[in-house]
């Protein structure tokens, strides 16, 4: 079942609307992208010459991208989880000590 569907509550349908669609949106502009610039250029990488098309060194550059903020968004989020679970022994012990 998609995520939207699992409460009852509009929360699920405004994240829908908020997340998914603009990224399809994005996604088909990356398609007519794509398929407008079929233009190969040379790209010079450090120890190489190769010739690319522009639609498939920007879906590279695209995909290191989201790959680098995906990383760095994981890390935060084992960090606060972290402290949440720190914060909820806490919690445990001082309640049960008073």
């Amino acid at each position: 079942m998609p995520f939207f569907y699992m409460r009852k509550t509009g929360k699920n349908m405004i994240r829908f609307i908020f997340v998914s669609l603009p990224l399809i949106v994005l996604f088909l502009i990356a398609v007519a992208f794509g398929a407008l610039n079929k233009q190969v250029i040379a790209v010079d990488f450090i120890v190489a010459q190769q010739q690319i098309s522009v639609a498939t060194l920007t879906a590279v550059f695209l995909a290191v991208g989201f790959i680098i903020g995906l990383l760095s968004m994981l890390g935060a989020q084992w960090m606060l989880r972290r402290d949440v679970r720190k914060l909820k022994k806490q919690l445990v012990n001082s309640k049960s000590s008073a």
